[in-house]
């Protein structure tokens, strides 16, 4: 996959820019001064439908190739088009703060006897080096049973990260089943006039 990302200087309106398929992109980090450019959207969606995390070449106007990661992403509600991206610059030797998606595999057995599989918690937060960073991080819950909850502390140690989210956060609960009321059985209920009716004519 090309994880290299030119970036230009932002000419017009940002509404004229997205028109022409690029989005504007902001850069910071490293020591360096936020910076705002445009960069082509077609590109961005490619890494990012690939893989997030991964580290990219950014080719900066007048200050040449610098290595980033993509650390946030805007997205329009409806058509999902991006509307902006933050890059953050990095040092290659220096520990990293960001997010690491979670993939959730296998089927709970809670879920199979009829319980409901509620997540919580989609991303961990983390501290590690650069080149230590990964797409998503694999998570296996076909252990989970009706009642059971995967808390951060259950996860699995990961060479190389720190994790930064509190042990006590809820990743993944699976819930009993939602139960439906029966609706009464009209058979047996008398119609509200019966009565009504019976009292009226013992009363003659």
């Amino acid at each position: 996959m090309n994880t290299t990302v030119r970036l230009t200087e932002r000419s017009g309106s940002t509404s004229s820019q997205r028109s022409k398929g690029f989005v504007p992109v902001v850069v910071y980090g490293a020591g360096s001064d936020t910076q705002s450019f445009s960069a082509d959207a077609k590109t961005l969606n490619e890494i990012l439908s690939k893989n997030p995390r991964a580290i990219l070449k950014v080719e900066l106007p007048g200050s040449g190739i610098k290595n980033a990661v993509i650390q946030e992403v805007q997205r329009q509600p409806l058509n999902r088009n991006l509307l902006h991206v933050d890059l953050q610059q990095i040092d290659m030797k220096a520990d990293l703060d960001t997010k690491v998606a979670f993939h959730f595999t296998g089927d709970p057995v809670g879920v199979k006897s009829g319980g409901v599989q509620q997540v919580e918690l989609y991303e961990l937060d983390i501290r590690t080096l650069p080149d230590k960073l990964e797409a998503s991080m694999e998570v296996d819950i076909s252990g989970l049973d009706i009642g059971d909850q995967l808390l951060v502390s259950d996860l699995p140690k990961h060479e190389g990260w720190e994790i930064l989210t509190p042990e006590d956060t809820l990743i993944v609960r699976i819930s009993p089943p939602l139960v439906t009321e029966e609706p009464a059985d009209q058979d047996t209920a008398a119609p509200a006039g019966d009565g009504a009716a019976e009292a009226a004519k013992t009363e003659e």
